[in-house]
């Protein structure tokens, strides 16, 4: 295994820890990060609902989870495939390919659009 591979694997690891943490921390105390954006207008943004998905996710409560945020619920393998491959590209000290940068604008773009029919649709 390469260094760059096992660095990507510490970091991967870092991340699941920090999210088993917060997972307990709000389960047993309440607290949750807050949107900036939901706080101040009262409207969800495209990723209002990502937490609660997750723990619904954990608790084994697709249902639920659909419910927190209909589009994550769909592309977070995507998403967290994407999260190693940029990390293992990172620590490999290599250049992220064109086309992985297309894919990259075409989800913000399709995010962004979830974004405003969420806003649009008040759901």
């Amino acid at each position: 295994m390469t260094d760059a591979w096992k660095k990507t694997i510490r970091d991967i690891t870092i991340i699941i820890i920090v999210g088993i943490v917060y997972y307990f921390i709000n389960r047993f105390t309440g607290f949750g990060l807050k949107c900036a954006f939901h706080e101040l207008t009262g409207l969800k943004c495209p990723s209002c609902g990502i937490s609660h998905m997750f723990i619904h996710l954990a608790e084994g409560d697709p249902g639920s989870a659909y419910k927190d945020n209909q589009f994550m619920f769909f592309t977070w393998p995507l998403i967290a495939t994407e999260i190693i491959y940029l990390l293992y590209k990172h620590e490999s000290r290599e250049d992220i390919p064109k086309w992985n940068i297309i894919v990259i604008g075409i989800f913000t773009a399709l995010l962004c659009t979830f974004g405003i029919y969420r806003i649009v649709m008040h759901f």
